[in-house]
């Protein structure tokens, strides 16, 4: 939740600074589903790489909307996130454009966690475009079960594809 956030960068921050400083080992997720995802993402590339240190994160759209929204109205403050899907499609694919610049001149690395086949596409079209093989910092993740057409197509092209494996009671998981 978009509250908590703060607090998870300020760690995942710490830690990246701490541990992250000859490979990305350590990675925060951004939710391109806030509003403000791109500023702290930016915010925590030039931090990076002032302060000499390999970036690493998870990008994703973001799972709990209704609950952000229905927070904001209970507590009186603007919904944190996007008012359209296509707003948060855009701020996603705006943000993987901005990761690998960052994959390409800086060493970042990230992880495309998405079951969108157009984002995938135009992430994998992005990587050509700069550059890029497909082991060179950006991988891809989807949920096991979902978009197995997309993991197997990129693992079988060199990609690195993973499928999240949930793990536990569905209450807990």
């Amino acid at each position: 939740h978009s509250y908590f956030q703060p607090a998870i960068d300020s760690v995942a921050t710490e830690l990246q600074h701490r541990f992250n400083k000859e490979e990305p080992r350590v990675y925060n997720t951004f939710q391109c589903y806030l509003k403000d995802s791109r500023d702290r993402l930016k915010v925590e590339l030039e931090r990076s790489r002032r302060e000499g240190y390999k970036f690493g994160c998870k990008l994703v759209r973001g799972a709990y909307m209704v609950l952000e929204r229905e927070r904001a109205m209970e507590k009186g403050y603007p919904s944190p996130v996007w008012d359209t899907k296509e707003e948060t499609h855009a701020c996603y694919d705006k943000t993987v454009a901005t990761l690998l610049k960052h994959v390409k001149h800086h060493g970042a690395e990230f992880m495309v966690a998405s079951h969108n086949q157009r984002s995938v596409e135009l992430a994998v079209a992005g990587m050509a475009e700069m550059g890029l093989s497909p082991g060179d910092g950006v991988y891809f993740g989807q949920l096991l079960g979902m978009a197995d057409n997309l993991t197997f197509t990129l693992g079988a092209n060199g990609y690195g594809a993973y499928k999240y494996v949930p793990f536990g009671s569905i209450d807990e998981v």
